[in-house]
């Protein structure tokens, strides 16, 4: 992007937080005009606070951080960098009726944030809102490509020469010599605008008005054949801006809204230009040049309205409905190729021509007929009709290298979704805090061009609570699940025509049969002692997946403590563990060579590890004027993958055939590992009741073990027929001190 494109993107930023800042204030009365309590046009019930001073707080001061490692990953959604900080600010006031409020944090900072907010109470609230985000990805990624942020990466023509004379020997030597370093970052800057009106105590609108703006890189790779991989920096240049607006009236027994939304995403690079950097030259067979399509540019329109209705016996009843529109914004379609030695058949349009209607029905039933049974009944259906015309190809073009002439022209196939879904749960109270009860939901889902024509997930729940006792209280649920899926036949015909094998399902619409129970209990057994244990478990098992996913199991408990043994000091302490199974299973083996071969057979059994540790403690008004916080936290995660040759058991049936493989026994990759852990220690001395002072220390360390994407995977970047950039996994150690002053006025 060059500068003058850059300065037009942030005037018309601005413009825009200018107008959304224009609007609130036009819909403010005059100031000078606003009723004081009491008066004619004073909404009833509503007391207009009087009018008080500025008074607010104002958390500033130095801050130091070093990093020993991996800065970017310390730093990935925050600015901690050295020098002045206002942390936090906040400044309010009420005057003739009006409450005033504007908040800050971070303010300066790429990760600063503020909030104005205007407010009659009983009338009008307005907001507004800038939120900035970023996301720092590496500080260590390093491109032989120029023109990043833009849609054309290019290498200088005499470096592809010299890599394709011998890319193996002479890649490195290029890569280290011409490479240059860059930060791999992204930033998010979100503008808001809010209002709500009161116009008489049974009606309400309100409109929101909001601008993501996001610019910067992230990795991507591409690829010109099985040998030749490249990882780059694309570009990310799009905002997006959302409106919505609705009207709101109540009067008893009814309810009535209705709304609109927009949206409308807008992407300045729909595709990118990569230079191969292991050839100069195109010719038939291989491309000097490669290009990859990124999100096109669209828009979506809808109306809402909902209608809800008091009934007899404690009832009431709701309906939703909701129609879209969702439309391509016309971006050109990229040909086949961009490979010059190829003659590629153009495209039959231009454009996708992308449409789709979207239909969203939502209708709720809740009673209580009697004081120990509730009702709760939902219907959903949602609708994504796709319209977008057919596309044929009579070609293929793969990596941009040889063209394949198709015997049958290939028909694109547009996704589409029918859902509807059943709710209905029954709660009895037989005793007083005691609540026993049974649900069913049944999910069907038609989905086109999928291996099912349509699936059906019916499950069944019973719940138990007790709550509010003197000292304890339960919460639990047991679920069962059986999805089944239709229409099979044709869906076996489509993986056979992909040279898939016909017994591979995928597993958001396989067959299955789930179990699920969770446990959430609470204990207080002392007036300064409170406790907490949750547990939760569950499995799938894939019935008739012969290949994919066979079944997966989780196990997730956790304990929290808290003790304030008096009434300066709390302790809290709380522990986790998470562990999640899964089989997949696969055939190696081409269509025609020993495609029905079971010793080709060979499966992957995965088992991930987690704990949590977090405690903390507070000591309150240390010699009456100091405050000190202390936490703690350690998370500790680690993953195993076990490779098996031959038919492997599996978890849903009691045995299986015994078949000797053909395979070698496969090598064990090690297992990975991640840990973090955390500190933070926070002490304020009040000097007056308007100042005190604060040292802040928070530390973190992070370590990892990953076979592929850690530095010990890859040390170097260059190798072979692969050019990586360097955005791994590394380790790092952090420290961070805060020197502030706290002013309250």
């Amino acid at each position: 992007m060059t500068g003058a494109e850059g300065e037009r993107r942030k005037a018309a930023i601005m413009r825009t937080g200018l107008a959304l800042t224009t609007l609130m204030l036009a819909l403010l009365p005059g100031a000078a005009g606003a009723q004081e309590a009491g008066t004619p046009g004073q909404p009833p019930g509503v007391t207009v606070p009087s009018a008080t001073p500025w008074t607010g707080i104002l958390d500033f001061g130095a801050r130091g951080t070093s990093t020993d490692g991996d800065a970017a990953r310390y730093e990935r959604y925050r600015d901690l960098g050295d020098g002045f900080f206002l942390e936090d600010f906040r400044v309010s006031r009420a005057h003739s009726g009006w409450l005033l409020d504007f908040t800050g944090e971070h303010a300066g900072r790429r990760d600063q944030r503020y909030i104005g907010t205007v407010d009659r109470p009983g009338r009008f609230r307005g907001q507004f809102r800038w939120d900035q985000i970023p996301m720092l990805l590496s500080g260590s990624t390093r491109t032989l490509y120029t023109g990043i942020g833009t849609g054309e990466l290019r290498i200088d023509d005499a470096l592809q020469a010299q890599v394709q004379a011998s890319p193996v020997a002479n890649l490195p030597p290029v890569f280290d010599q011409f490479s240059r370093g860059f930060d791999t970052r992204t930033r998010r800057h979100i503008a808001e605008g809010i209002a709500e009106y009161l116009a008489t105590p049974e009606l309400t609108f309100s409109a929101n008005v909001r601008r993501t703006d996001r610019e910067g890189t992230i990795p991507f790779g591409g690829s010109f054949g099985h040998s030749s991989l490249v990882e780059f920096p694309a570009p990310t240049d799009h905002n997006l801006s959302e409106v919505e607006a609705g009207a709101e009236w109540v009067r008893d027994p009814y309810l009535l809204r209705a709304g609109y939304s927009g949206s409308w995403f807008h992407n300045d690079v729909t595709s990118v230009i990569f230079d191969n950097p292991f050839r100069a030259t195109s010719i038939a067979g291989a491309s000097s040049v490669g290009r990859l399509t990124l999100a096109p540019s669209s828009s979506f329109i809808g109306v809402n309205g909902l209608a809800s209705m008091k009934l007899p016996y404690r009832s009431r009843a709701t309906a939703y409905l909701s129609v879209g529109s969702l439309k391509d914004a016309g971006d050109p379609l990229v040909p086949l190729t961009i490979n010059s030695a190829l003659s590629a058949a153009p495209l039959e349009r231009a454009t996708v021509q992308g449409e789709a209607r979207t239909t969203a029905v939502n209708l709720t039933f809740v009673s209580r007929p009697r004081r120990d049974i509730d009702v709760d009944v939902r219907y959903r259906a949602y609708d994504y009709d796709n319209q977008t015309p057919g596309f044929a190809l009579s070609q293929r073009v793969s990596y941009d290298n040889t063209i394949s002439n198709l015997a049958e022209p290939v028909h694109t196939e547009p996704f589409g979704l029918l859902r509807h879904t059943v709710d209905a749960d029954v709660r009895f109270t037989p005793l007083r805090r005691t609540t026993a009860g049974v649900g069913y939901t049944r999910v069907v889902e038609d989905r086109t061009h999928r291996i099912f024509e349509s699936t059906a997930d019916n499950v069944f729940r019973v719940v138990f609570d007790t709550l509010g006792r003197e000292w304890f209280s339960l919460r639990t649920k047991y679920e069962h699940g059986r999805r089944r899926g239709e229409g099979i036949e044709q869906g076996i015909q489509m993986l056979i025509a992909i040279g898939e094998q016909p017994g591979m399902r995928h597993f958001d619409i396989a067959s299955r049969n789930r179990n699920r129970v969770t446990a959430l209990a609470s204990f207080t057994p002392l007036g300064n002692l409170a406790g907490s244990f949750s547990f939760a478990a569950g499995k799938d098992d894939f019935i008739d997946s012969e290949f994919g996913l066979r079944d997966n199991t989780h196990t997730v408990y956790g304990t929290s403590v808290d003790y304030l043994p008096t009434d300066r000091l709390t302790l809290a302490a709380a522990y986790s563990y998470e562990r999640y199974d899964a089989l997949n299973r696969s055939r190696q083996a081409n269509p025609g060579d020993q495609f029905t071969n079971p010793a080709r057979n060979w499966a992957a059994d995965q088992a991930d590890r987690s704990h949590t540790v977090t405690l903390s403690a507070a000591v309150a008004r240390i010699a009456e004027r100091a405050d000190l916080r202390l936490a703690y936290n350690v998370s500790r995660a680690r993953a195993r993958y076990e490779y098996i040759t031959g038919p492997v058991a599996d978890r849903t049936l009691p045995e299986e055939v015994v078949v000797p493989t053909e395979l070698p026994t496969p090598t064990e990759l090690p297992p990975t590992l991640s840990e973090l852990q955390g500190g933070t220690a926070d002490f304020v001395y009040t000097l007056t009741s308007r100042l005190s002072l604060g040292v802040s220390y928070w530390y973190e360390r992070y370590r990892v073990r990953d076979f592929t994407l850690d530095i010990d995977a890859n040390p170097v970047l260059p190798r072979g027929q692969a050019l990586l950039m360097g955005y791994l996994y590394r380790p790092y150690t952090a420290n961070t001190f805060w020197g502030r002053l706290i002013v309250a006025f």
